[in-house]
């Protein structure tokens, strides 16, 4: 636990557009009284100097801790969520349901067939236009497949692997994850072989790290993050290399490029 000054916290621009939950006088004359507050969940803001953090749970004693006059509000740092689990909480914690990926993007799906753009309605859901349309793609998926996202039995990240497959390669790809529990990049891996030609759907997965550096390894992953997409870095002993990002269609190019500061 981490007791953390009041301005390093910044609220999620997640954060469903409900009222603050203000503190009523009776809770800021118990938290004087007392000199703390409950903690709050946080994750760290990447690229932030000094260091700051953003609220996924317990806003409402951030808010208190400020008209509290408390010089700083204990924490619960957690580093590793995904982006999908750190927008639930918050929105938990602003006192909505969050929706499940199927049903927020076929959300997202009905109000862009009104006209609206996929950029504008990612915006208003605190989303890039990258991860906007990796959201609709999941309305690509097998019934089946879509069913596995809906309960959780199957990542957002991993399903996305399989769209554009036969249903028949999905639902058995599907079935392998779930039972050998594949990352994402073995699936990807899988999926790009099926559409390939290239494996048969009972071959063994491609080993994840043995093959590839893991500084690289991890450069990959940094920079799949921040793009959207798939980023394959291929180096050799002579300092040459290739680095490779893919799309599936001209509207994820297009984040890509925006996210790389080239407006096309």
């Amino acid at each position: 636990m981490l007791a953390v000054p009041l301005d390093l916290l910044h609220v999620s621009p997640r954060r469903p557009p409900t009222p603050f939950p203000w503190p009523t006088p009776q809770a800021v004359a118990l938290a004087r009284a007392v000199g703390f507050v409950e903690p709050v969940t946080v994750r760290p803001l990447p690229g932030a100097a000094p260091p700051g953090y953003e609220i996924l749970a317990g806003l409402k004693h951030w808010l208190l801790a400020q008209r509290a006059q408390l010089a700083t509000v204990p924490v619960q740092v957690r580093d590793s969520l995904s982006d999908d689990d750190a927008r639930r909480l918050v929105a938990q914690d602003a006192g909505s349901d969050p929706l499940d990926p199927i049903a927020e993007a076929q959300a997202i799906q009905a109000t862009v067939a009104q006209g609206r753009s996929i950029a504008a309605v990612g915006r208003t859901l605190g989303l890039s236009r990258t991860e906007t349309s990796h959201r609709l793609r999941l309305l690509r998926l097998a019934p089946n497949v879509r069913a596995q996202v809906v309960t959780g039995a199957l990542a957002t990240g991993k399903a996305r692997a399989l769209v554009g497959l036969p249903e028949d390669a999905q639902l058995d790809l599907a079935r392998r994850i779930v039972r050998e529990d594949l990352t994402t990049r073995q699936v990807e891996a899988l999926a790009h072989a099926y559409k390939r030609g290239q494996r048969r759907a009972g071959s063994e997965p491609p080993a994840a790290s043995t093959a590839k550096d893991p500084d690289l390894a991890r450069l990959e992953t940094d920079l799949a993050e921040r793009l959207g997409t798939r980023v394959t870095i291929r180096y050799e002993d002579g300092g040459q290399g290739q680095l490779a990002i893919d799309f599936a269609n001209l509207e994820i190019l297009e984040g890509v490029l925006e996210r790389i500061g080239v407006r096309s």
